[in-house]
């Protein structure tokens, strides 16, 4: 079948003729960038080139599908949508939602991963959100691996996630394909950005947005020059009524003065009409501070107060949280005055639906102290906001297609091409210097290179809640804000209590790894362990993107949302019919412990191998793209996956590493001779290590051997000393293959795997060590069976008589040697993952005695 019947069988409708050709550049390897309105059909067109080659088995397009939005509205709506399609096609694949509140997956592991552009950016900077921190080289091979959609691109913060996606998806060309999506792109901008990532211009035409259905519709946008209140919002109300503020605060402010209007409660002079005007409409209020569940809940309510057939009578007080993804309607949109892209997204709240005629007012913000706009959340756009204020005067009754692209032109052409110098004049110094840093690690450089508001997470669980590792962690909901308001869990402390108990009464904990010994940190078995440390000062709270809040001291329930301070009349705490579900672990990474049985070092390599393919197969599959855009011979990326994981564990074939497992399993053939399995009747039997057997990974259970483990002393490390044979004895090899630079920098990569297989904090030093009788001959057998190539023989015997030296200071790979990165990020990713999950399908049951 060709495109066209193809897509109309996913979708149930005729596509149109924009959608096919998104479609055609995509799968013919082209980045594009698409430009249509609100309801013109983006998503389908976004997912449908994903999903043809999915069906076809297409060997060069990724297996998986990256949906990045700028909020978390956005990503859930999408992910409804993409579970829609994948259930009504019986397509079978894995979708999934991961935001900052609900981490579902946190190694980007999905077929369809419906995410925001914070948790999107974070991975591919090696600084995630939602992933221990020395897992933290995971999550970034599989954004490489995947489709990227960049949904509202225009919404991105243009110094910071709109900058930062440009530059990854220039790094990434040829490897990854993107597609770029907007409503409200200026013209000037859509055509810098093609340029600059090689992609495709595509939009509808006239003639097929007169076709739309959906665009048959009418639409006022007036100026008001008062600031937004509620009356109003209810002298304008007719059926249904959206009012949209710019920050939480406000939103709750208004919701809560239009509730005091209805009920009557101390009604000034001239309000008693609007008291009797609100009788008998339904008053409702959305922002982004609800636990998902609950939020899920308000936005079922609200499509179907405010859907395309409700004849309700409804007003919403909402934040920018409604600007996109609800598919909701009105008559009258009320809202303060913001940049022109997100005023005409909020605008697609208003007479949305097909034949629908409605009013847009703008009004003015509040002033601060000194009598300017407060533009928050917007920093540093105060002249676009100006600009837009101005350019509101303006315009047509009604608005057109053709008058809202002029706004965006006239407001935005200006500031766009002064954010694009600046970004061309910090791409090779400053902005560059930033990105570095955070692939190496700091965490402080996200505020630079994604949005500057700080986005934090709140967990409101008690003291003896269970977050002792990350697979805990992700099993609570959460809350986003902006910031933490310290000085305000004090105050409420302190009008709770005077005399509070600091053990007790704490008032916000973060989270800190809790460093291991090298020999436990390279121990695949041990979960990441998480220490809870209170916080007694605001300065501690700075970059932190995880809080846990004493829930005694803050305000939440289902209906109103979370606030730092009680409304009036209410109280603070969480009661238990406004708790949010505490969901079953969702992890893989973080497993419960199991009981691990005996592997010899060839079974341990082969399971890592087969298990890699079957999890890291995102990887696996953009090999030959690799390869091409690099100018490397045809597999060889894919025999640096194959090298990384036949060597990953060289280390162990050392004479510590042997003697100690001989030791181990003998004492668990003394210790649990006769025991029976859990189905009461077959026995276990501890394998003893055969004569020249090389063990990898010995007999274990946390319940019974944790304490012998701790008699006999930690395993021999491993991880760098892996890599120092590799180095030796694979390097020349590559050189000759590749040339000396080339061959160096696919090098560097996969030794950077190696080391830092069991954590990407790791730096690879080791001490004299050396390798078993016996065990280069093994080494080289298992690495010739695993990648079809030879270590140097040679070199390898040498290391056997003589010993490994020392090393100090291993070079590590480095982000601004590209191949030598690409290389490290993705096989991190093919490794760590075949490495964690190969016990999964060779555990026993546990042994009972």
């Amino acid at each position: 079948m060709d495109n066209r019947t193809e897509l109309q069988a996913l979708f149930k409708n005729r596509p149109y003729a924009y959608q096919e050709r998104v479609c055609a550049e995509l799968l013919a390897g082209h980045n594009v960038i698409l430009c249509a309105p609100t309801g013109a059909g983006k998503t389908e067109a976004a997912l449908g080139p994903y999903l043809l080659a999915r069906q076809r088995e297409d060997q060069h397009f990724p297996r998986r599908c990256i949906f990045a939005s700028p909020m978390r509205t956005l990503a859930k709506d999408l992910h409804k949508r993409a579970k829609k399609v994948n259930k009504d096609n019986d397509l079978g694949l894995d979708v999934r939602l991961h935001t900052g509140e609900d981490p579902t997956s946190p190694e980007l592991e999905g077929d369809i991963i419906i995410t925001t552009v914070d948790q999107l950016l974070s991975n591919y900077l090696h600084v995630p959100y939602s992933t221990s921190w020395g897992g933290r080289n995971i999550g970034a091979g599989g954004v490489i691996a995947s489709y990227v959609v960049l949904d509202e691109f225009h919404l991105f913060d243009p110094e910071r996630a709109f900058r930062t996606a440009l530059a990854m998806a220039t790094a990434l060309k040829g490897i990854t394909p993107f597609l770029f999506m907007t409503a409200t792109f200026s013209k000037d901008l859509t055509q810098k950005l093609a340029a600059e990532t090689g992609a495709v211009v595509i939009s509808p035409t006239p003639d097929e947005l007169a076709t739309m259905h959906s665009q048959q519709k009418t639409r006022t946008i007036q100026r008001v020059d008062a600031t937004l209140s509620a009356r109003a919002v209810v002298q304008a109300h007719q059926r249904r009524s959206i009012a949209i503020a710019n920050t939480v605060d406000r939103v709750q402010t208004l919701y809560a003065d239009l509730q005091r209007l209805q009920t009557g409660t101390e009604l000034s002079e001239g309000e008693h009409v609007l008291h009797e005007r609100l009788q008998g409409v339904t008053l409702e209020i959305l922002h982004s501070r609800y636990f998902p569940a609950h939020r899920n809940e308000r936005e079922e309510r609200l499509a179907e107060l405010l859907g395309e057939k409700s004849t309700k009578d409804v007003i919403l007080v909402a934040s920018q949280a409604v600007e996109v993804g609800l598919n909701i309607s009105s008559e009258q949109l009320h809202t303060e005055v913001c940049p022109a892209n997100s005023l005409l997204q909020r605008a697609g709240r208003n007479a949305r639906f097909a034949d629908e005629h409605g009013v847009v007012s703008v009004y003015a913000l509040p002033t601060d102290e000194k009598g300017e706009w407060q533009t928050l959340p917007y920093k540093g756009q105060e002249k676009v906001i100006r600009a837009t204020w101005k350019a509101l005067e303006h315009l047509p009754e009604p608005i057109t297609t053709e008058a809202e692209r002029a706004l965006i032109d006239a407001v935005h052409t200006a500031g766009d091409a002064e954010n694009w110098r600046a970004y061309e004049a910090a791409r090779h110094s400053t902005f560059r210097d930033k990105m570095l840093q955070a692939f190496e690690g700091d965490r402080s450089k996200r505020p630079d290179l994604i949005r500057d508001i700080q986005n934090v997470s709140l967990l409101l669980t008690d003291s003896d809640a269970d977050l002792q590792t990350w697979d805990e962690v992700n099993c609570h909901e959460r809350i986003g804000v902006t910031w933490v308001n310290f000085i305000a869990l004090e105050a409420n402390r302190k009008t709770l209590d005077p005399n509070f108990d600091s053990s007790v009464d704490w008032l916000a904990k973060v989270p800190r790894e809790v460093e291991r010994e090298k020999a436990k940190a390279e121990d695949i078995r041990q979960p990441t362990l998480l220490d809870w440390v209170a916080v007694t000062s605001p300065e501690q709270l700075k970059h932190e993107t995880l809080v846990l809040i004493n829930p005694k001291f803050v305000f939440y329930n289902r209906q109103e949302g979370f606030r730092w301070e009680a409304t009036d009349g209410g109280t603070l705490g969480i009661a238990k019919v406004d708790r949010p579900p505490i969901h079953p672990r969702r992890n893989a990474s973080d497993r419960p412990d199991y009981w691990y049985t005996y592997e010899t070092y060839q079974e341990h390599i082969e399971r890592v191998m087969a298990a890699s393919r079957r999890v890291a197969h995102d990887v696996w599959h953009i090999c030959p793209k690799v390869d091409t855009r690099f100018g490397l011979p045809s597999g060889m990326m894919e025999l640096a996956l194959k090298a990384a994981i036949a060597g990953h564990d060289i280390g162990k074939l050392s004479v510590g590493w042997q003697e100690w497992t001989r030791a181990w399993q003998a004492e668990q053939i003394r210790t649990y001779t006769g025991w029976l399995w859990n189905d009461g009747e077959s026995k276990f039997k501890a394998k003893a290590q055969g004569k020249g057997e090389y063990c990898a990974h010995t007999d274990y259970h946390p319940a019974y051997d944790k304490a012998r483990n701790r008699k006999m002393g930690p395993r021999p490390p491993h991880a760098g000393e892996s890599a120092a044979v590799i180095d030796e004895c694979l390097g020349n090899s590559l050189m000759d293959m590749l040339g000396d630079k080339k061959g160096l920098s696919v090098l560097k990569g996969i030794l950077g795997a190696i080391r830092r297989h069991h954590g990407a904090n790791a730096t690879g030093t080791i001490k004299d060590w050396k390798l078993d009788k016996g065990a280069a001959y093994e080494a080289q057998r298992v690495f010739k069976l695993l990648t079809g190539t030879q270590l140097e023989a040679q070199r390898l015997e040498e290391l056997q008589q003589h010993g490994i030296e020392a090393i100090t200071e291993p070079e590590l790979p480095t982000p601004d040697n590209d191949l030598a990165w690409i290389v490290y990020t993705l096989t991190s990713r093919a490794l760590r993952l075949g490495d964690t999950r190969s016990f999964e399908l060779f555990r026993d049951k546990e042994a009972t005695s």
